[in-house]
């Protein structure tokens, strides 16, 4: 599924100076694909375990320790697209809010069997070949 998901990306943001996942954890394969299938693009992760940030090298992809729910917007700013893999729920507001602060878009891709409330108008269910990969909040200024 995420290599769909990089793939629509690259389709979609194509132009984009910054695009930035939040929350990486682990996992920075998709953000690692990302900066190669965009190699113009900054390609910056979050998280806010700051030990994890700091044993974290990754090529050209920036790891930097911050939380969501108190955000240093300027780390944000430029960013055309914020992203989040699985995201637990209670971090959902901060991730719209940091998104609407910042005039990017925001992409959340939930575990599939969670059903968060995406279901407002201003969402858009993002499917790719047939499937249901994520939720799309596209920023006023960028419609």
């Amino acid at each position: 599924m995420f290599e769909q998901l990089v793939d629509w990306i690259k389709q979609n943001y194509g132009d984009a100076r910054k695009i930035i996942e939040i929350g990486v954890g682990h996992r920075i394969d998709v953000a690692e694909r990302i900066s190669q299938a965009l190699p113009l693009a900054e390609v910056l992760v979050t998280d806010k375990d700051e030990s994890w940030v700091r044993s974290r090298r990754s090529g050209r992809i920036r790891a930097i320790a911050d939380d969501v729910m108190f955000p240093s917007l300027k780390l944000y700013q430029g960013a055309s697209l914020v992203y989040c893999l699985h995201p637990p729920e209670e971090i959902l507001s901060g991730l719209e809010r940091l998104a609407n602060g910042v005039g990017a878009d925001l992409l959340i891709v939930p575990i599939s069997d969670e059903r968060h409330d995406f279901t407002h108008d201003k969402w858009r269910e993002l499917v790719v070949r047939g499937r249901v990969v994520g939720w799309l909040l596209i920023n006023a200024a960028n419609r």
